[in-house]
């Protein structure tokens, strides 16, 4: 037997014929194109295609896709996602790019798609600068030539990207490299034209603030509470307002304790630069958090905000804070620790944030105990200025939640008894029999009426009826094929409600017995059974199952049947 092209069924309805050719546009433009980015722009791409299709009156272009800053190296673009999806929906029978590179440059992902994806779905690729046009006769030629082109695009890539590494890496070195906008730290603007960071005057101030609170032996969380108190927007809250971001997260965004404690740790406010905190070894890697003695640090880049001898003060603070931390007396092990079995289940039921886990401990000396807390992650990350702690002890929440699924395997046992009752019913199998009887009897209407519309066909072709009878008769038959047809599907829901009903609480039963089965709760069983763990400011608890109602299923079926009864009655 032939294999199956995995393609063949991506466009599902025939081609319309058309007198023209219903054409997708598609450019791309990234920083893989070096120094070719002004000939390679999608407007110049723009122009190149209008031009070919000004002398090729057939194309008509229905859409215009483009992706600019999105590497050709995978597929993973958004609008060639959605060009894809519109080809798959009938839109556009062609691909007109300026070349192939501007499709893509990944070799075997780019040749699945020109030699297998587009041809299988019927679509036609046409690379204007390549000479390529897949509906061409001769086209052998040029497609010959476009894997080992596709092969010089990948290296492509990788040379331009080796590159553009190199000259980041010469700019930093020298202190002219300048991040985007987004990433210049708090307290500075960005200034292109002389290579530098500005100070921001609405920032400055309050970077100098956290400086001296802190040195001053202010907690984090006490600068946290004095910022928001008096009003300071924190710097993703700036960005938002300045429409440097668009994020919603930061529409009221408020300082928190990292923020505050990421910039009295951060050189760059006594003018130094630094770089390579973050970096990948090579294109297509993830990025990696660097150790300190691997940063490029260049001194007196960009004017100071604060004096070296006051971010030497903070750092001395910083680093006899964590000393005094570190002689407190060590908690003993936890004897019950179910942090990791609630972990991302526990939030808010007032303001909806995640509850952290916390550990508390009570006074030093033999005997001390301690435990596990959960509170308001909202509450703690904003000084304690929003919402409350609901602070809540694991032990709390482990009884109510074992409660909780103890209840649903009595229920569990309730369901098996209540099935075996519904299956007994007389009703229940009066409403079984009379649903496969009319499923039955409607299927042999339906072999009737095919009969008759085969046997229509004979008649016309044997001369016993003429066009006009046979026409009539013919939409007669469709109409009554079509009311059965429709007849046919609800007697075959019917006929299967019962046994629908029972599988999918089941399903529901079955979850509950392997709860059952466990000698004690796991994190398995937590995530096929609990959705959300909700916590309110009196300290009471909402948890919610991802079955809402294991007898919802069965109680439909029944409302069903007494419904079907008493319309028959």
């Amino acid at each position: 037997m032939a294999r199956k092209s995995k393609y063949a069924s991506a466009v599902v309805e025939e081609i319309p014929e058309l007198d023209f050719v219903p054409t997708s546009f598609y450019g791309r433009l990234s920083v893989e194109d070096g120094d070719d980015i002004q000939n390679n722009s999608i407007g110049n791409q723009m122009k190149l295609a209008e031009d070919f299709v000004f002398q090729h009156p057939e194309l008509k272009i229905v859409e215009w896709y483009s992706d600019n800053g999105f590497t050709g190296m995978n597929y993973d673009r958004p609008d060639f996602r959605r060009m894809m999806a519109d080809i798959r929906a009938g839109k556009s029978h062609c691909i007109l790019v300026k070349d192939i590179s501007r499709f893509g440059r990944h070799f075997l992902m780019t040749s699945e798609y020109v030699e297998r994806a587009l041809p299988a779905m019927g679509i036609r690729l046409i690379c204007i600068n390549d000479g390529y046009d897949s509906a061409d006769e001769n086209a052998d030629a040029p497609a010959l030539l476009m894997p080992f082109k596709m092969i010089m695009n990948d290296n492509y890539v990788k040379d331009i990207s080796r590159k553009i590494r190199s000259g980041i890496t010469a700019k930093m070195n020298s202190g002219e490299y300048l991040p985007s906008v987004s990433s210049i730290p708090y307290g500075y603007l960005r200034n292109p034209k002389e290579n530098t960071y500005d100070i921001d005057p609405e920032a400055a101030g309050t970077v100098r603030r956290i400086f001296e609170l802190r040195a001053a032996g202010q907690s984090y969380t006490n600068i946290v509470r004095e910022l928001n108190r008096d009003g300071i927007l924190c710097p993703g809250r700036l960005r938002y307002e300045r429409g440097i971001t668009m994020a919603a997260k930061y529409k009221d965004a408020t300082w928190i304790r990292g923020t505050i404690r990421k910039i009295v740790s951060d050189p760059v406010y006594t003018g130094k630069r630094i770089y390579g905190r973050v970096k990948r070894d090579k294109l297509g890697r993830e990025k990696k958090r660097r150790p300190q003695d691997e940063w490029q640090i260049v001194e007196n880049a960009h004017p100071p905000i604060i004096t070296t001898e006051l971010f030497e003060q903070v750092q001395k603070f910083n680093k006899a804070e964590l000393e005094r931390r570190g002689k407190f007396e060590k908690a003993s092990p936890l004897e019950l620790d179910y942090r990791r079995l609630l972990q991302g289940k526990i939030v808010c039921g007032d303001c909806g944030s995640a509850m952290t886990a916390g550990k508390g401990s009570g006074r030093p000396g033999k005997g001390r105990l301690h435990w596990v807390y959960y509170e308001c992650n909202d509450f703690r990350e904003s000084g304690r200025d929003r919402c409350c702690s609901h602070y809540i002890r694991q032990e709390a929440i482990m009884e109510r939640l074992t409660n909780m699924l103890n209840q649903q395997v009595a229920i569990a046992v309730d369901l098996e008894k209540m099935i075996a009752d519904i299956q007994r019913m007389p009703r229940t199998q009066q409403h079984q029999r009379t649903a496969q009887e009319t499923l039955h009897a409607v299927r042999l209407k339906l072999g009737n009426l095919e009969a008759k519309m085969e046997q229509l066909l004979i008649d016309l072709t044997s001369g016993v009826i003429d066009r006009d009878e046979y026409d009539y008769a013919k939409a007669s038959y469709t109409r009554q094929r079509e009311q059965l047809r429709m007849e046919e599907s609800r007697a075959e829901q019917d006929a299967a409600a019962l046994q629908n009903s029972i599988s999918s609480t089941r399903q529901w039963i079955e979850k509950v017995r392997q709860y059952q089965r466990l000698p004690e709760i796991n994190r398995e069983i937590i995530e096929l059974l609990v959705k959300e763990i909700r916590v309110f400011r009196d300290r009471s608890i909402s948890i919610t199952l991802n079955y809402a109602d294991p007898y919802a299923p069965l109680r439909g079926y029944l409302e069903e049947i007494e419904e079907v009864k008493e319309h028959v009655g």
